[in-house]
């Protein structure tokens, strides 16, 4: 007898999903699914006690498995039961992971650690560390070939895989662990190198080994993992010999859509050409020269092509804290930082998030990596493409100075052409957040640092368009809490500001006081006169978040 049409009720207005739902679900609970249908249709199930066995359910039909499920149900299915991962799966430490004393009916994809920041050398960025899912349930692998078959291509396909090689046993584990579906595996994090955080060397005993170790993980890449496409490698190395010979094995390495590679905290250019090098090897660039008809397409799509290699990357000199797109640094980058003022990692260089991978102040590249970098090169092209690029990337860009002393801001600006200058529009100047003496508030008496700033606002009379540029100042307060320091501080602030007022043509003027708020619209007026009596309040200031802006 074939099953009555209002047994799967409402089945036209079901999803995929939910219709293959409710079909395993009528095959698991037949009787209770035909109670809701007798309840729904106003008959009672005492009246229909006989007919149970007859009118709802055919046991000659087929039964509906997990084999059969659509894939996103399979997805949710081991994203619960623990199978899928959003953490970083360390295949090392992942056998000798325990189960904590988190709550046993939760979820397995429950997680309550975030992403930490973590600062290695000069950068900070954010990683994915001592995570505390439950360990992976690989029992579930066990239950028939056909099951686990069915897994393998979401498991490896979905999850990011990081694995130490140290030694041999950690790359029989790598083997023993995942070669039964490594032709599925996409996601991988390579850590190679000498224990304790040793540089690889041409010498005999463990570094002889990690390179056996080295061959044999290229050998079997180029044999078996064929859907690899995220890789990464870190292998710490000081000597360029040591990285020719570790990258020799990878010109048989299957092709990739992202990679990086990092040899070092520190900067050192020949390996890091090196590095380069091998990067774009792995992703395709296999060629000696590769050429792009860029001149030959539309004006309109090369300018679009700029803009996306010009503007709107995030400057890694920046604070994590203020980073944000479109705002270029004007500074000396080749100052020496140190840890407590570490550049802050774009984000992008790393799909498996496994460490920072930005070039800047350590020999490292990574093909995915969107920080913000000299446009030298690309004003060196020809002189149609100079023109083309100087004007979107002077144009577009939120210029910002980071200091405070106006002789250190002409010194930088001595070096680009009045030209360039004409094409800003954005101008900014951010007064740091510092400890501040009484009565001295820069390295310099108040009158000799008020003539330079002078000096600075009619070299931006000369030089700039100021009908075409905006300008705002940020300034970030008093760090201490010495009595009368923010009053003076505050006092000589006000008076610079109103000098301000020979730059009247501004197209747009605005200040932001943290420790002096009642000020700004004075100090905004002296400038721009009765027009900014009316105007609303900015959305947006460059290094101030919405909750300060709007207090």
């Amino acid at each position: 007898m074939e099953t009555p049409p209002h047994s799967l009720p409402e089945m036209d207005n079901l999803d995929p999903d939910e219709e293959a739902f409710w079909l395993l679900y009528h095959q698991l609970n037949p009787l209770d699914s035909y109670k809701v249908i007798l309840k729904r249709a106003g008959r009672s199930s005492s009246d229909s006690d006989s007919e149970t066995d007859t009118t709802f359910y055919d046991t000659s039909q087929s039964k509906i498995t997990f084999l059969d499920l659509p894939v996103v149900a399979k997805k949710r299915i081991l994203a619960y039961a623990g199978l899928l991962r959003p953490c970083l799966i360390d295949v090392t430490y992942e056998r000798v992971r325990v189960d904590n004393l988190r709550d046993k009916t939760a979820p397995a994809t429950n997680c309550t650690r975030s992403l930490m920041r973590e600062t290695r050398g000069s950068w900070t960025t954010l990683v994915d560390r001592a995570c505390d899912h439950p360990r992976l349930p690989v029992e579930l692998f066990h239950v028939s070939h056909a099951v686990r078959d069915e897994i393998a291509p979401i498991f490896f396909g979905i999850n990011r895989f990081s694995v130490m090689l140290y030694s041999k046993l950690h790359f029989k584990r790598f083997c023993n662990g995942i070669m039964w579906g490594i032709e599925r595996l996409k996601y991988l994090h390579i850590d190679l190198g000498p224990r304790d955080n040793r540089f690889l060397k041409l010498a005999p005993g463990i570094h002889r080994m990690v390179f056996n170790i080295w061959e044999e993980f290229c050998q079997l890449a180029t044999e078996r993992m064929l859907s690899l496409t995220y890789f990464s490698l870190k292998c710490r190395i000081r000597d360029l010999e040591v990285a020719h010979k570790l990258v020799s094995p990878m010109d048989i390495f299957p092709i990739v859509c992202q990679s990086a590679v990092h040899f070092n905290q520190l900067r050192d250019d020949d390996l890091r050409i090196v590095a380069r090098r091998t990067c774009r090897w792995l992703v395709g660039d296999r060629t000696k020269e590769i050429t792009f008809p860029y001149l030959y397409l539309p004006k309109e799509v090369q300018l679009l092509i700029l803009e996306q290699l010009l503007i709107k990357r995030p400057d890694p000199y920046i604070a994590a804290t203020d980073c944000s797109k479109g705002i270029v640094t004007l500074q000396d980058r080749g100052r020496q930082r140190t840890t407590l003022f570490p550049l802050t990692c774009c984000g992008t260089c790393s799909p498996l998030q496994a460490m920072c991978f930005c070039h800047a102040r350590q020999t490292a590249y990574s093909t995915t990596c969107s920080c913000f970098s000299s446009p030298t090169p690309y004003f060196l092209v020809s002189r149609s493409f100079y023109e083309d690029a100087r004007q979107i990337f002077f144009s577009k860009n939120n210029f910002a100075f980071m200091e405070e002393d106006p002789e250190h801001m002409m010194r930088l600006l001595l070096h680009i052409p009045t030209s360039s200058f004409m094409q800003i529009r954005h101008l900014t100047f951010k007064f740091p957040l510092a400890f501040r003496n009484t009565g001295r508030f820069t390295h310099r008496n108040e009158d000799y640092t008020l003539l330079s700033w002078a000096v600075l606002r009619r070299f931006i009379r000369e030089h700039f368009d100021v009908s075409r540029l905006s300008l705002t100042i940020v300034d970030c307060g008093t760090k201490n809490h010495i009595p009368q320091s923010v009053p003076y501080r505050n006092r000589y602030l006000r008076k610079l500001l109103r000098s301000f007022a020979d730059l009247r043509g501004l197209r747009d003027f605005r200040v932001y006081l943290a420790d002096d708020r009642i000020f700004e619209k004075d100090a905004e007026r002296a400038v721009m006169g009765p027009a900014c009596i009316d105007r609303p309040k900015p959305s947006h200031m460059p290094f101030i978040g919405s909750k300060h802006l709007n207090a």
